[in-house]
């Protein structure tokens, strides 16, 4: 749902109010704030805003003065609105059942809707943008350009070689970033493992790692560690143009269907904002950790209440694409590593990102997984 969806279910429910007098807001918050921004709430009988926080009582708000809940007049207040999402039915009981209120209640939620109207995206808004909540995943790739459309190759070739040619600093989707800026928390177990193996080398597998996003914004921070071994798992386009023109004694690429531990073993397994573009993620989990890696990172993983299918759309400005996308829950994402894997580290994305939907919301995650030990039950 947009917000101007919102918007306009909301001043639908406001017309119940259109005949009626003495009108009182419950809620003197920033939603309140925004409903006088946003809808015609200014168009009805509002006499008073009330809430049950004292820092608040005896200040204005939008003109009116903040008022304690407990000193109005109820029988005279005709209707009222309950401007505090999440806890409508709540308010409503204790206007019923302790205050005596008999006139007309506006929720302006239904009861699995928990997420402020402006928090929800704006239609015309140049963000990323994550829609629905698709029942199967192929509902929502038929409405979706996918990551192999060609417009979106040719923006990360383009940016991957200003990068090279030292005309930005580095590069992540094809946009281009102009001052340098290193990705701690994975550095962080990269160099962690090299003083675990002696300094004597680090083989780490990106799945997923376009054309060397992660290594080119990196390298010069990781240029000290001996021995490293870098090998990107891409489609074919993309890892068939990484190995004939970007290969060197560090980076390497790899078809992303064949099977990882056919290549050795790896120190480092990294999923950066890749896992949540598989549909059968199961499965590629399964690959992970048949390679038996030491770690396994998940980084820029949007995870939510639930699991959900939405459609991504990336705005013109940074390149024009929309993918079927998967929103995990925590529980799914421990079901799939345990019992093989362990959880060391768990904290906010290398880029922070939120995503807002009706009934919840989603953030950008940060997981370090360490292989369990000797009585792992990896086959």
């Amino acid at each position: 749902m947009f917000l101007q969806e919102k918007v306009n279910e909301i001043n639908n429910k406001l017309r119940n109010l259109e005949n009626i007098s003495n009108i009182v807001i419950w809620g003197a918050g920033i939603h309140t704030c925004k409903l006088f921004e946003r809808t015609n709430l200014l168009s009805y009988a509002i006499n008073s805003i009330v809430d049950m926080d004292e820092r608040k009582q005896g200040r204005f708000c939008f003109g009116f003065i903040i008022k304690n809940p407990q000193e109005m007049i109820w029988e005279e207040v005709g209707g009222i609105i309950i401007s505090v999402p999440g806890k409508e039915k709540q308010i409503a009981e204790e206007l019923t059942d302790k205050l005596g209120f008999k006139g007309t209640i506006i929720y302006l939620y239904e009861d699995s809707q928990s997420t402020p109207f402006y928090r929800l995206y704006d239609e015309g808004a140049a963000e990323v943008q994550y829609l629905g909540d698709y029942a199967k995943w192929e509902d929502a790739e038929s409405e979706c350009d996918g990551y192999d459309h060609f417009l979106i190759f040719n923006k990360v070739v383009a940016s991957i070689n200003m990068v090279l040619e030292g005309k930005a600093a580095w590069e992540r989707d094809g946009y281009l970033f102009y001052e340098q800026k290193y990705v701690y928390p994975i550095c962080a177990t990269i160099l962690k493992c090299a003083v675990q193996n002696d300094n004597k080398g680090v083989r780490i597998l990106d799945v997923g790692g376009a054309l060397g996003s992660t290594y080119f914004q990196n390298k010069e921070y990781l240029a000290d560690i001996k021995n490293l071994e870098y090998v990107i798992a891409e489609q074919e386009k993309f890892a068939e143009y990484g190995h004939a023109n970007l290969e060197n004694d560090v980076l390497h690429f790899i078809d992303s269907r064949v099977e990882f531990s056919d290549y050795g073993k790896f120190d480092i397994i990294l999923m950066s904002a890749s896992l949540q573009y598989v549909f059968a993620y199961k499965e590629m989990i399964s690959k992970v950790i048949a390679a038996r890696p030491r770690y396994i990172i998940l980084d820029r993983i949007l995870v939510s209440n639930r699991m959900r299918v939405c459609k991504e759309l990336v705005p013109e400005q940074i390149y024009k694409g929309s993918y079927p996308v998967w929103i995990y829950s925590e529980e799914e994402i421990m079901e799939l590593l345990n019992p093989n894997y362990v959880l060391v580290e768990r904290d906010c994305s290398s880029v922070p990102e939120e995503a807002y939907f009706a009934d919840g919301k989603a953030d950008s995650k940060l997981y370090v997984f360490r292989i369990a030990e000797e009585d792992s039950v990896i086959s």
